[in-house]
């Protein structure tokens, strides 16, 4: 019996590590994570640079929102299915107020 509960609890713990599924930390992950790379370029222009990324991902510098000091940038991780895997904020400025960032805003992520 206890092998076959040691069995189970192995087979949990694998099972487990392979879910790719990335939890939003911030609200752009939450508008952006998973859609189309294509669909972000389409609303917000073409992207500054790219990178080929490790295991077939190709990595993204997008800048934009130009119009007072510091515009908008960040980093998107797209898959080999052209998918965001994640986006990332490099350089952003924070609303005083406490409302939603330069970058939310920019890329409607509010």
């Amino acid at each position: 019996m206890r092998v076959r509960l040691a069995l189970l609890s192995v087979f949990a713990v694998v099972l487990s590590a392979c879910t790719t599924a990335a939890v939003a930390s911030n609200p752009l992950q939450a508008r952006w994570n998973g859609k189309s790379a294509g669909s972000f370029f389409a609303a917000n222009g073409p992207q500054f640079s790219d990178t080929a990324g490790s295991g077939g991902t190709t990595v993204y510098i997008w800048r934009g929102g130009f119009g007072r000091a510091t515009p908008c940038v960040v980093e998107l991780t797209v898959g080999k299915d052209y998918t965001i895997k994640t986006i990332r904020t490099v350089s952003d400025r924070i609303d005083p107020k406490g409302g939603p960032s330069h970058c939310e805003k920019t890329l409607d992520a509010d």
